[in-house]
């Protein structure tokens, strides 16, 4: 798929359902996206009372306890994604491929 400008963009999926999106950057050196594109922002449902937010729990049955949706106006940017260069991204790659065939993150080194 292509953004609207023409980089790429590819839409995936992680274990828990939430979308992100891998895309190229229009940055003049080589560049990528990736993150979530719309995160998904949540309040114990305590604490919003306790600083004055009237909010729904997301899961009635939680008793006293539970998360609500956490209401953000839509002028609000948040950063939820990441902007690498292609030496990042060899960096991050290689800490997950060593993930993906071992199953744990390679202990680093100081």
């Amino acid at each position: 798929m292509k953004t609207n400008r023409g980089f790429e963009l590819q839409h995936l999926i992680d274990d828990y359902g939430v979308e992100y999106d891998l895309q190229e950057s229009s940055s003049w050196e080589p560049h990528i996206w990736l993150g979530i594109n719309r995160p998904k922002l949540m309040i114990m449902c305590k604490d919003a009372k306790a600083i004055g937010l009237d909010l729904k729990k997301n899961d009635a049955g939680t008793g006293e306890c539970g998360w609500c949706d956490f209401p953000v106006p839509k002028e609000v940017l948040i950063e939820s994604r990441m902007h690498l260069n292609r030496e990042q991204a060899r960096d991050l790659a290689k800490r997950l491929n060593y993930f993906a065939r071992h199953g744990y993150l390679e202990e680093e080194r100081s």
